[in-house]
């Protein structure tokens, strides 16, 4: 007999992936969502620069704080001994600006007009954020001024990717359908300041609200006795806002519960699927709750009740940025060890190839 149980199977179609984009539930939703503008269809030239290797951006930004071409000066606060008074022999490079968007120019345009008339935005792409690449710019945030950080956002994503390329992976129907005629759309929502802790992930089975996760995986000590009024507003803005629209029985959405948690904010969804984070669940747990029949059923929002150490030790999505090994180490004392040992392995043997090479000579 097999030591392992099987997973329970979580069938998930097209149709149910396809119903989580951001324009087939933001006009549904369009009062309890904040403002934001789509853009569909995408111009395949901007498709195709996601896709490109490299990073390439314009030099026509008109955001007058722009930092991405401004020459460095010569001060007495960043006088280096490599600088020279004269120039290197190096070829000029003359740059057109528009090289970087000659495959999507009206869309560079209507971005650059969106930023001046909306003010900072936060991109999405169909589905994802792109919020595993915060780490680029310069506030660490998805907080966009003008549209090279969008682009530059967009580009360092993996999140983005998975978007493009692997959508659909895990539907039954998957074959049904040509993942390259899909027709994605660029999202731009209005920045606004949000407190992390109010963020929660609400998981719904058969119309039913059957777990409740908080989003932001560190501690705070408030939100233990707000637990039954965070209940009450999340029934209440499920069943009679949400469940009555959404097409889906089963789906997941994260909303946004601001003081004095008397309005929920919407902020999407995703499907209910493997592929989306359980969080503080497990998904084994999630499928094999038995809700039919009991009236009496009580869900569980599930916070983080102390302080969350190796939260604080590894940052959030740090995996995109560096080695695995490297992220894994940062919650691991004996990854640490093991990786430090491996790492002195590596030197000793550089070193010693480089004494027999020494030695050739």
């Amino acid at each position: 007999m097999s030591d392992y149980a099987e997973l329970s199977e979580l069938p998930v179609s097209i149709k149910q992936v396809k119903n989580c984009a951001f324009s087939e539930w933001y006009p549904k939703f369009r009062n309890q969502t904040p403002h934001a503008v789509i853009i569909k269809p995408v111009p395949s030239g901007f498709m195709r620069y996601l896709e490109q290797d490299g990073i390439k951006l314009p030099n026509d930004s008109n955001f007058s704080r722009s930092s991405y071409y401004q020459d460095i000066e010569k001060t007495e606060e960043n006088e280096y001994s490599d600088w020279e008074d004269e120039k290197e022999d190096i070829p000029e490079q003359h740059v057109d600006s528009r090289d970087a968007t000659a495959l999507f120019p009206e869309l560079h345009e209507t971005l650059k007009r969106t930023f001046n008339e909306l003010g900072p935005l936060t991109p999405k792409l169909t589905w994802s954020s792109p919020k595993d690449a915060t780490w680029i710019l310069a506030n660490n945030s998805m907080k966009c001024y003008e549209v090279n950080d969008l682009y530059l956002l967009m580009k360092a994503s993996n999140y983005i990717v998975h978007d493009l390329e692997r959508a659909f992976d895990g539907c039954y129907d998957v074959d049904s359908i040509d993942s390259t005629k899909f027709s994605h759309e660029l999202v731009l929502r209005k920045w606004f300041d949000i407190n992390p802790a109010l963020e929660f992930r609400v998981f719904v089975k058969q119309a039913r609200v059957v777990a409740v996760s908080q989003r932001d995986l560190n501690y705070y000590d408030y939100l233990i006795p707000l637990v039954d009024r965070l209940k009450d507003v999340i029934d209440e803005f499920i069943e009679e806002t949400v469940s009555t629209k959404f097409p889906d029985s089963s789906y997941i959405c994260d909303v946004y519960i601001p003081r004095p948690f008397d309005k929920v904010w919407l902020i999407d969804f995703n499907p209910f699927a493997r592929k989306t984070d359980p969080l503080m669940f497990s998904w084994n747990e999630l499928i094999t709750l038995d809700i039919d029949g009991d009236a009496e059923f009580d869900y569980e929002l599930r916070l983080v009740t102390e302080n969350n150490v190796a939260r604080f030790a590894a940052k959030e999505h740090s995996e995109n940025y560096v080695p695995k090994d490297v992220a894994d180490a940062a919650t691991n004392p004996n990854a640490i060890k093991e990786l430090a040992e491996k790492w002195s392995e590596l030197m000793k043997l550089q070193q010693a190839e480089g004494s027999s090479e020494s030695e050739d000579d």
